[in-house]
């Protein structure tokens, strides 16, 4: 269904990625921050496994913000375009991942792209990070989604053969499955519980545009109408 009107409130999300100098500036806070991390694990001499960092793709390491221009100007939603967008190969880097990524090869340091996009974007997700310079870009290093959308499995299976210095991620799903399917009381809670893993092992990039934190206002039910996904959020705000 063609609702521009209903798609008005996805507008600020996606002009603060695409305008914003503290969203790029944010990313480079959390590659400096990797970075940093990464040397203080590179010192730890009791680490006894192939050193490896996890990384999500979609807002993490490339930035999709075109594909939400174009459901705001066009009023489609996901998945409408999206494999479109995913086979232009054409998202670009976010600020700052290339040099760190290029660091952590260069410290010997293997890299796994963790996504959930879904297997038949496989060759074209990879096809993307080649063309933008991503180290390590192949079918053994990026992972999609199985069928599960959980990415603990994939994280314990890595877990099992490596040593996991950093998890990147927007989502806090890309960190630990205790945030999943939680309510934004529990997720906030759970994010307190874990407060001494971010910025630590955890690095959290900036993700106005979509994510869990908006599908827990809809209690996970994304075939809402607009009108009632307009009203959830607005009663989820806090007021004075």
């Amino acid at each position: 269904a063609n609702n521009k009107l209903g798609n008005e409130y996805m507008v600020l999300g996606t002009l603060y990625q695409q305008k914003a100098g503290e969203y790029r500036a944010l990313c480079y806070q959390a590659f400096n921050l990797g970075k940093l991390m990464l040397d203080a694990d590179l010192k730890d001499a009791s680490v006894d496994k192939h050193r490896i960092v996890i990384l999500d793709v979609d807002e993490t390491v490339l930035d999709n913000s075109p594909f939400q221009a174009k459901c705001i100007k066009e009023g489609t939603n996901y998945p409408v375009n999206w494999d479109e967008w995913c086979k232009k190969s054409s998202a670009m880097p976010l600020p700052g991942v290339l040099d760190f990524l290029s660091y952590a090869k260069s410290n010997g340091v293997s890299i796994y792209y963790v996504t959930n996009r879904k297997s038949h974007l496989k060759e074209a997700t990879i096809n993307n990070l080649v063309v933008m310079g991503f180290p390590q870009a192949d079918a053994e290093h990026v992972i999609t989604r199985t069928t599960d959308d959980s990415k603990e499995g994939r994280r314990q299976e890595l877990a099992s053969k490596y040593h996991i210095s950093l998890l990147f991620g927007d989502n806090l799903n890309d960190f630990s499955n205790v945030f999943e399917k939680k309510d934004s009381y529990t997720r906030a809670a759970s994010v307190d519980e874990y407060k001494n893993e971010f910025g630590r092992r955890f690095i959290v990039l900036p993700n106005a545009m979509y994510g869990d934190w908006e599908l827990a206002l809809y209690n996970y039910d994304s075939k809402l109408s607009d009108s009632t996904k307009s009203a959830l959020r607005h009663e989820a705000l806090t007021g004075f």
